[in-house]
This record gives C-alpha cells, sequence and structure tokens, in this order.
C-alpha cells in the first residue's frame, strides 16, 4: 500500500475501557470513538510494562524491557541514538517527525538528531518549545499540586489556553508546515494521569454524583503484594469518602473528555487539508489506571488487567472495512512491526513484537497465546513493615523526602507476569507473588499463589514466566 502519514495518539494512564466505545456509559468520547467506528479496535491489547517509560520505549523499539532496558521513568530509561526506534526507521524513509505533547521515551540527543519538530509538555505543563504567557501560569499552578489524590475545584484557565489544548495547537502547526510532505507525528498527552485536575467545562461534565458503583471496593489487600496496600493508604486514599473518590474519578472522566476535543482538533485539520484519506492514525494508552477500581486511581507498579490493558484502535484509510474488532490477544512492542510492514518497509532484526496485520487481514484469529509484561528497577525494594505501623513510616518518610516517597515500593523491585488461558502469574522480588483465575475472578481480588490446590497450576505458570525471562533476551 501506499505509505501515508503517520499519528501515533498516545494518552497516559488511560484505561482500556474508559472510552464510551469500549461500553463506558459515564464518559462522552466522540473522536476517539470516530477512530473506532472506522478503523480496527483491538479488545485485548496489553502493554509489555504498565509504567510510563518502559512502555512507550517498547511500543517505539518493539522490544520488551529486558532487552531494550528501560527498567524504570528515569532519563536513563529513555531511548537514546545508540537504540534503533520506529522513529528512526521514519526519519530515515522521508518524513518529517514531530512531537506535540509528552515526551518521556527519548533523550534530547535522540531528540535533536531525528526529530523535527518538538513541542513538549508534562503533567505539570508545558516545558520545551514555544511558551505562551499562559503556559508559564499553568506551570506555577501545578508547582502546589504535585499529589496523586483528591484536588477540589476546576484549574483556573480557559479551554483555549490548557495544556490539551495547546497540545492540539501545536500538532496542528506541524501538520500544517509539513504541507504534502509525509509526516509522522507523535501526538502525546499528559493527561489523564495524576495529578487529576481539568479546566471548565471538563471539571463539571461528569458530576460524581452520575458515576455507579465502584468496583471491588471491598478488596483484602493483606492476601496481595504489600506495594498494592502502600498505593491504598498514601497521598489519602486511605481516608477518602466513597464520594471522593468518585469526585477523583468524575476528574479523571473530565480529563479524557478535554483529551477528546484536543483530538478532534486535530482530525478536523487533517480533514481540510485534505489529507484524511493520506493518514493512518493509531490512539492507545501507554498504560491503564485503576480508575476507581479498589477505590484508587493511579497505578501500583503491578500486573491488574486495570493497569496492564489498554485501548487500541488504528484507522487506515482504504486498508478494509471500518468498525472491525478483534478480540485477539495483542502486545504493545505489536505495534512496531505492524506499522513498518503497512508502510511496505523491513522488519529489523532483534524486534520482538509480532505484526498485526495477518489478524487485521482476517488470516488468522490469534496473534500471542501467551501475553508477558515486566516493570521494577533493579534495586531491592524497601521492605514490607506491619500493616498497622505503615501510617507512621508514611508521617515520617512524606515529612524527609515528600508525597512520592512510597515510589521507594512502588517502583522498585523487579517483577514479571505472564497471563495465558484465562490465568495469571506475577512474579514480584522481595514481595508476594500472585496467581489469579481470570474466568471466576475478573477483578483479581482472590489470590490462589498460596493456596496448595492450586500449587500445579502455578509452579507450571511459574517455569513458563521464568523460561520466557532467561531465553527471550537471547532469541531472534
Amino acid at each position: 500500500m501506499k505509505r501515508k502519514n503517520i499519528i501515533i495518539i498516545m494518552t497516559d494512564e488511560q484505561r482500556w475501557d474508559s472510552l464510551s466505545c469500549m461500553g463506558n456509559t459515564d464518559v462522552k468520547t466522540p473522536n476517539m470513538d470516530s477512530i473506532a467506528k472506522e478503523g480496527f479496535v483491538f479488545r485485548n491489547a496489553f502493554c509489555a510494562a504498565p509504567l510510563c517509560v518502559p512502555s512507550r520505549v517498547c511500543f517505539f523499539t518493539g522490544q520488551y524491557v529486558h532487552r531494550n532496558m528501560a527498567v524504570s521513568n528515569g532519563i536513563k530509561s529513555h531511548i537514546k541514538t545508540s537504540q534503533l526506534s520506529l522513529v528512526e526507521l521514519f526519519k530515515e524513509a522521508g518524513y518529517r517527525i514531530g512531537l506535540a505533547g509528552k515526551n518521556h521515551t527519548f533523550d534530547d540527543d535522540y531528540m535533536d538528531k531525528w526529530f523535527d519538530f518538538r513541542e513538549e509538555y508534562f503533567h505539570f505543563g508545558k516545558t520545551k518549545g514555544t511558551f505562551t504567557v499562559e503556559d508559564k501560569r499553568i506551570v506555577e499552578y501545578f508547582r502546589e499540586r504535585r499529589g496523586e489524590g483528591l484536588i477540589d475545584g476546576p484549574a483556573p484557565f480557559a479551554e483555549e489556553h490548557w495544556i490539551d489544548n495547546r497540545i492540539a495547537e501545536d500538532g496542528i502547526r506541524f501538520v500544517e508546515n509539513c504541507g504534502r510532505h509525509p509526516f509522522f507525528l507523535y501526538f502525546s498527552f499528559p493527561g489523564p494521569h495524576w495529578p487529576n485536575v481539568v479546566c471548565e467545562p471538563y471539571y463539571s461534565m461528569f458530576p460524581p454524583e452520575g458515576i455507579g458503583d465502584l468496583e471491588a471496593c471491598d478488596i483484602d489487600w493483606s492476601s496481595h503484594p504489600f506495594k498494592h496496600f502502600v498505593q491504598s493508604q498514601v497521598n489519602g486514599f486511605d481516608r477518602y469518602s466513597t464520594m471522593e473518590r468518585k469526585r477523583i474519578l468524575s476528574t479523571y472522566y473530565g480529563q479524557i473528555a478535554s483529551i477528546d476535543a484536543a483530538i478532534g482538533k486535530l482530525m478536523e485539520k487533517i480533514r481540510q487539508l485534505g489529507l484524511e484519506g493520506d493518514t493512518l492514525i493509531v490512539f492507545t494508552a501507554d498504560h491503564g489506571n485503576f480508575a476507581g477500581r479498589y477505590g484508587l486511581v493511579g497505578k501500583t507498579g503491578g500486573f491488574f488487567d486495570a493497569l496492564l490493558k489498554v485501548p487500541l484502535m488504528i484507522k487506515i484509510p482504504g486498508y478494509g472495512s471500518g468498525g472491525r474488532s478483534i478480540s485477539g490477544e495483542v502486545s504493545n512492542i505489536d505495534l512496531m512491526p505492524t506499522l513498518l510492514e503497512l508502510s511496505g518497509m523491513d522488519i529489523p532484526d532483534g524486534v520482538q513484537g509480532k505484526s498485526m496485520v495477518q489478524l487485521m487481514d482476517g488470516k488468522e484469529e490469534r496473534l500471542r497465546s501467551e501475553i508477558f509484561a515486566e516493570v521494577g528497577a533493579p534495586r531491592y525494594p524497601l521492605n514490607p513493615v506491619d500493616p498497622k505501623d505503615f501510617k507512621e513510616l508514611d508521617r515520617k518518610m512524606s515529612k524527609e523526602r515528600g508525597s512520592q516517597w512510597f515510589c521507594d515500593y512502588s517502583s522498585n523491585g523487579r517483577s514479571a507476569m505472564i497471563r495465558k488461558d484465562g490465568w495469571k502469574y506475577c512474579y514480584y522480588v522481595g514481595d508476594k507473588d500472585e496467581m489469579y483465575d481470570l474466568s471466576s475472578d475478573p477483578f483479581e481480588t482472590k489470590n490462589l499463589s498460596s493456596e496448595p490446590s492450586f500449587s500445579c497450576k502455578k509452579e507450571e505458570m511459574r517455569r513458563q514466566l521464568m523460561d520466557w525471562l532467561l531465553m527471550e533476551p537471547y532469541s531472534d
């Protein structure tokens, strides 16, 4: 097929089912839905690492963490000029490369070498590029709002100045400047990641009173890895009422609606420029979010489906019939080889992802029999403490090191997961392991790893996981 412009739309911490086209009745996402209506919808897509930088690096390199070595959110894990990524391949094929939004993927040297356009944002506002007075005001506004909990009231900025709209403006400027030249745009939103805050009209768009019951709020964390318990306690989550938890979730939905509006503005500009028939669009997220499940938002560094499963839609003008739903399980490392094959480009050696074209053509129903994921820096996490002593530890450490000290639990310690045939097994360094029968326990509340009657199943899945970890780095 003729090579098309490429737009990668990526949100941050958006749960797979937080779109109306995925059955969510609490939020409205007409522009995201239009991609699904006109393209391919992958209903069982998973990230290879449920943490921002590692997942994004997996996406752009087509490799698992234990090969690309993106083990944390630190700058050392960003893609370097010594690594091969999707961006470099499209640049060498003659494309102009642009970033509008969150980077959290490529280091500065890589950006300087391969990107033609860079307007960069983070969760706390704009960080690089062309600044307006309001951009600088937004950065100041966020200086005192870096927690992961409840933030009362809307952000005091007009929609036209808000982060999502500014990203849309920058993305539109890049596309306009490209003219008829082929382009590759990384259109990347910091939301709906924490801090959960958004301007009007989005803050009031989904009142907490209208949100349904939160899922699995009666979970007993004592039988799960300690890092999950830690997440349930920090930044006020242990004290919030049900309505306060719904307020956080309603703001999360407002962030998604704001992003959806920004996506709509770029898509309208693509239509106005007559580029709709020449532009391939991918919509996805780097990883999920509890989004109210267990009464939480954010993530723990664990492998719950709420964190691991991501939205994924691909719109390819002139390729197959629109609105096709694909149920076969895929990983986000599969996007790199898929886009290369669709563009008639060779897939480099060392890519571990598998092209999804056979699924999209209807020639195969299944691409993967197992889904693997891994996360965590190769440092031992802090030792678990007695839950009754945690509040005092939290008070002490927050005073000494700030509210994000708990990342020593959630980010440190390697962990890995296998998901196969309706079962999931997770291994954590320095913490409890987990095993779930997803067919009978879809919310993953009953950890079966220590139950004797499931010991054979646990050993089988553990062996398969260890084989993958030990063999996959050396396979071609």
